[in-house]
Formats: structure tokens, sequence, C-alpha cells
């Protein structure tokens, strides 16, 4: 697993950014929901070019893939040449890394001499056409600490805060085969591979057991984690319960640091191509077009 596909999982299936206000200003993202990206014009994979006087943002709306054939990799390419980015930002990497974020560099131009380039998915894809034509690039997501910081300054317990950001991985680790459930023997030795890798860094610092785990699930739901059949349903957006809450404080954090470096970007490079999973474009449409006027749309259902 690349360095990259991993801090993604680690993110979650969705994912969140900024402060949580009660009344958003029209500089401020919106908290996520499954009715709120239904109200998008078109639905993704698709490709939003806004553009207003000098400045223009291609966004490639994703749908998270490692296939070539996707139609979100095509959609890619197009944003290139539509766009002509002096800016690139992909997901699952921390602007803090800087400009020309080096392990990804690196695992980019592995890829491309490999005979799947797009094999580790659209990021990564993006990083390497970004590399061939020399356009800066950088990551839009804050740093994990900030983001701990952030859920704890909003109110979340720090056990509901580091827990729920797991459930991710763990989706993940299932639908690769580690593991079946919470039952499979090899259950524990995986979170807690996930965990510690997790906590790395975060202060105050979480208990990264599998036994704490457990325990925690058992106070929050009442249910015996190897017992309940829908563990992971508490991973879906609308579910209702203390990881949706944190999943969904966890996404407007990420989402707010991502549109506010757009704006940035915009300021230094008047072009900019973003390309992230397309929830996140849900939670700054309004914020978007509020600044950039309605974008014109390619692809999309």
């Amino acid at each position: 697993m690349t360095k990259l596909s991993r801090r993604l999982a680690l993110l979650g299936g969705v994912s969140v950014a900024g402060c949580v206000s009660v009344q958003p200003s029209p500089q401020e993202v919106v908290e996520f929901s499954l009715a709120l990206q239904a109200r998008l014009p078109r639905q993704p994979p698709m490709l939003a070019v806004f553009e207003r006087h000098d400045r223009k943002l291609g966004f490639v709306a994703a749908r998270h893939s490692t296939d070539a054939a996707h139609p979100t990799f095509a959609l890619v390419r197009k944003a290139f040449v539509e766009v002509q980015p002096r800016a690139v930002i992909i997901e699952g990497v921390e602007t803090a890394q800087g400009e020309w974020p080096r392990p990804i560099i690196e695992e980019a131009r592995r890829l491309q001499e490999s005979p799947h380039p797009a094999s580790a998915g659209e990021a990564l894809y993006t990083a390497q056409i970004a590399i061939e034509q020399n356009i800066s690039l950088w990551g839009g997501e804050p740093a994990d600490q900030d983001i701990y910081a952030a859920l704890l300054a909003a109110g979340s317990d720090p056990q509901d805060a580091f827990y729920a950001s797991l459930f991710g991985p763990l989706e993940q680790s299932r639908r690769e085969g580690d593991i079946t459930g919470p039952d499979d023997p090899r259950f524990d030795l995986i979170f807690e591979r996930w965990a510690r890798s997790s906590a790395q860094g975060l202060s105050p610092a979480p208990d990264p057991s599998a036994r704490a785990f457990r325990s925690w699930y058992r106070d929050r739901t009442g249910l015996d984690l190897s017992a309940d059949p829908n563990w992971l349903a508490s991973h879906d957006p609308d579910y209702p319960g203390p990881v949706q809450r944190q999943n969904k404080l966890q996404m407007k954090i990420r989402d707010q640091h991502l549109f506010d470096l757009i704006r940035s970007r915009l300021d230094t490079h008047s072009r900019v191509l973003v390309v992230y999973g397309g929830s996140h474009i849900a939670t700054m449409w309004k914020p978007l077009v509020h600044q950039l006027g309605q974008p014109r749309l390619i692809g999309g259902n």
C-alpha cells in the first residue's frame, strides 16, 4: 500500500475540514450529508470549471478508483487541457509537506515507469501529469494533529475523535480481504497496526489497543463489537451515532482547509486544478459559486 493510499484510508471514506460554525459565512464550507450531495447539479465523477476574470479553477470531483478505464482518469486528463493549471492540489497529502512533496513525487515517478500508472488511484495519477508538465503540486490536507486538535476544541471526546477515524481503514482492510470482521482472529492485529500509525504525533496520546477500542465501542453503542452485524454502518455519513458525528466534523475541518488553500492558490497562481473525492465539492459548492460564479460542468450524471 502506498503512503498516499494509507493516508486516504486513515482519513476515511468521507472527509471533513474547517471550523465548526453555526451560521457559515460565504467563505465557509458546510457539513456533509448525502442529501447535500444529491442536490449537486450533477453527480460525480465530474469536472467543474469555475472562471471569473483572470481566475480559473478546475475541480475534478472523483469517484475513487484504481482502474485506468474509469471515467475519473479521463476527467483528470481533460482537466489539465481545460484549465491549463499553474498549481495542482491533490487529496491525501498534507499541505505542510510543501510544494512538490518528496514522498509523493518519488511514488509518482515510480508509477510513471510501471505498466499500471493508475494503480494507486487518481491523486498519484494527477501527480504524474503535474510532474510531466512541471506544474506546482500541493497536498490539500491539514496535519493529523491539527484535525485532532480542532475536534477536541469543538468539544469532541478524545476517544471519540480517535476511534471514529479508524473505521475508514478497517473498512478498507475488510474490502481488501485482510479481515472479514471484528470476530476475525486477525482483527486485533490489523486494528492495532492502523491505530499505532494513526496515533503517531497526536496529543493527548490515544490508546491504540484493540482492547480499549472494543471497550469504547461497547460504551458508546451498548453492543459488543464482534456481535454487531452493523459495526461498519456507523461509518455511513447519515447514520446516527458517535462515529458519524466525528466523521462529519472531521470532514468539515478538512474541507475548510482545502477551501482556504484553493483561495490562496488562486491568489498566487490564478489557474488551479483540484482532484478530490466527489463528496468534497458538495460541502464547498456554495462558497465556490459565491466566489467564482456558476461552473461549466463536464461529465457526471
